[in-house]
């Protein structure tokens, strides 16, 4: 049962939600699943409608919630403070009371009581564009892990809920650098859901130590700075030095998808 405050919440989340517009890719499928000319569709898609989206789930959060947002440390701390008391109302569950898979498979659609998974991803979209802004390099890909690391790629693609196919940001000069805004805010409001919703889940948060509380409470804010550090001060591991590209990024390919520990 929603402990009483989040109970309201949830009823002023529901009226905000009225007539929330659809996010309505071509194929709504898991896109591990999509060949990769209907990924590219659904890409394509994401490409033509996401300035849209983030201009009106800004126009959003601050018409209902009085919450306004920036591509700045200020603006993602506000971001993530609005997710601590709403991002958790947007899941829906199945009749086992676990998360439901629809983020990933849009089944059931996002309509009705699945319709916050559109602020969810819009609020995915708002945090990659914010990121972009802050780092030039970086822009949205369908799939940046196949081509430089094709094993993690095959990998990936068996697996169910890792977003593979799904846009990305990449950096051509640094592969290292990447961001997956749309896949995290998913993993953050399970945890606001797991931590902060419940009598329960509050009581497992407060048995938490103080610097876990932390990392859970401001998951997304940490995100976004330790992915900007990453992209303005790359980490060169010792066997970079000592390999040719290619060894590094096989090495690297075969530890990611699991062949070697």
């Amino acid at each position: 049962m929603l402990l009483l405050p989040v109970w309201l919440r949830q009823l002023w989340l529901r009226r905000a939600l009225r007539d929330y517009p659809l996010y309505d890719p071509p194929h709504k499928v898991e896109e591990r699943l999509l060949s990769r000319e209907q990924a590219v569709e659904n890409f394509d898609y994401f490409m033509r409608v996401r300035a849209e989206r983030v201009a009106y789930f800004r126009s959003w959060l601050y018409r209902n919630f009085w919450v306004t947002v920036g591509p700045d440390e200020n603006g993602v701390r506000a971001l993530n403070e609005w997710g601590n008391r709403f991002a958790g109302l947007l899941l829906t569950t199945g009749a086992d009371g676990r998360v439901a898979r629809s983020y990933f498979t849009y089944d059931p659609p996002w309509t009705g009581q699945g319709a916050g998974y559109n602020v969810l991803f819009d609020m995915g979209i708002t945090l990659g564009e914010f990121l972009i802004a802050n780092c030039p390099r970086f822009h949205w890909d369908v799939d940046p892990v196949s081509a430089v690391l094709p094993r993690t790629g095959n990998m990936l693609k068996r697996s169910p809920g890792m977003s593979f196919q799904r846009p990305k940001l990449a950096d051509l000069e640094n592969p290292g650098a990447k961001g997956h805004p749309l896949h995290s805010v998913h993993g953050f409001a399970c945890q606001m859901r797991r931590y902060t919703t419940m009598w329960d889940g509050r009581q497992r948060y407060w048995r938490c130590a103080r610097f876990d509380r932390q990392n859970i409470r401001y998951e997304l804010l940490n995100m976004f700075v330790a992915i900007q550090k990453s992209y303005h001060e790359p980490y060169v591991h010792p066997l970079q030095k000592q390999m040719t590209r290619e060894e590094y990024l096989t090495l690297v390919d075969r530890m990611e998808s699991g062949e070697e520990g």
